[in-house]
């Protein structure tokens, strides 16, 4: 039996209606089967060259600090990202400091930020206040505070060459993440058992200027060598304790005389030989300046003999005229004494 005109017509469009409606119902579904699945990775700050691995396969950024790659895992991306510490050109080194996964993409991509940790190669030049370097060698340590509250200690080996110090740590600003910028200061350069720099007044970052000229404060002392009594040149050395009881013997000059330069401030004990009593004391050394150093010489013992010779004699003739006069006094009291008894009987 065959359906009149009209209902195959209603059919026909039927069907077309339900073909249509299915079409749209698994359209999604297909979609979502073939749509690709992306990963955009960020880093902070923003430096091309560094590499990364995702599920195992190795990509860089491009020069704007990101880069885009497929990866069919979106819901583990943050925690399968790899980033191991590199150096990059510029004398840059980074490592990874965390990942966070920014809420802002789309159904099948993520965007991943890479907060990185910046370090740079800093040489520290210390200048004696002639504007020469100061050797390394005679430099026990240098410290340093920085910005983060962390404390680095130099030594000589470390001085010798360039040091990698922290330039860049990822902050949390109104807009999400940034490298804010590590600041340092001079705590100490200790010269001599001395800080030869005011602390803290020296400041530094590591994220342009990679040489520090650091200026550090040392004198000059000069030492003259006298005779104690004459006041003449005299002493063949000097005996200089620094502040760090490390002693040195110093010739003293054909005047007597010597200057020692680019010393760091503090006490310094002074003893100055070539004579039969060196005297000792002590210098506070806080600017240039002049010491002069007694030393008991033989002309001055000669001196001081005689003086004593001299004081003992007149005590010694002071005794004697005092005994003698006290003999003469006890002589003539008893004559007296008789001359007033006779005047006395005659006139009795």
């Amino acid at each position: 039996m065959r359906c009149p005109r009209a209902a195959r017509l209603a059919c026909s469009t039927g069907l077309a209606l339900l073909a249509g409606v299915a079409t749209l119902a698994l359209a999604p579904a297909a979609q979502a089967a073939t749509a690709p699945r992306t990963v955009q990775v960020v880093t902070v700050p923003a430096y091309p060259n560094v590499a990364f691995s995702l599920n195992g396969i190795t990509y860089q950024t491009g020069p704007d600090g990101s880069q885009t790659v497929p990866d069919s895992n979106l819901k583990n991306a943050a925690t399968d990202l790899q980033l191991t510490p590199q150096t990059l050109p510029n004398n840059v080194r980074v490592s990874l400091d965390r990942v966070a996964n920014n809420p802002n993409h789309g159904s099948f991509a993520r965007l991943l930020v890479a907060e990185l940790d910046v370090d740079r190669p800093v040489t520290i030049k210390l200048l004696k206040p002639q504007g020469t370097p100061l050797a390394p060698d005679q430099v026990t340590s240098v410290t340093l505070n920085d910005s983060l509250g962390g404390t680095t200690v130099l030594n000589q080996s470390a001085l010798k060459g360039p040091v990698w110090l922290a330039a860049s740590r990822p902050a949390r600003v109104a807009a999400g993440v940034t490298g804010r910028t590590v600041t340092y200061s001079i705590k100490s350069v200790i010269d001599g058992g001395t800080n030869v720099v005011n602390s803290g007044q020296l400041r530094y970052t590591a994220s342009r200027i990679l040489v520090w000229t650091v200026p550090v404060i040392l004198h000059s002392l000069t030492i003259q060598g006298n005779d104690l009594l004459a006041g003449a040149p005299a002493g063949t050395s000097v005996q200089l304790t620094y502040p760090d009881q490390q002693k040195v013997t110093v010739v003293l000059g054909p005047d007597h005389r010597v200057t020692l330069v680019d010393l760091p401030r503090g006490d310094y004990k002074l003893k100055v030989n070539g004579g039969l009593l060196p005297l000792a004391s002590t210098v506070r050394l806080s600017r240039d300046q002049t010491a002069t150093e007694l030393v008991v010489t033989a002309g001055d013992a000669a001196e001081m003999g005689a003086v004593v010779v001299t004081v003992l004699s007149i005590i010694v003739a002071a005794g004697i005229i005092g005994r003698r006069l006290r003999l003469r006094a006890a002589i003539d009291q008893p004559a007296d004494k008789k001359l007033r008894g006779a005047r006395g009987a005659h006139s009795g």
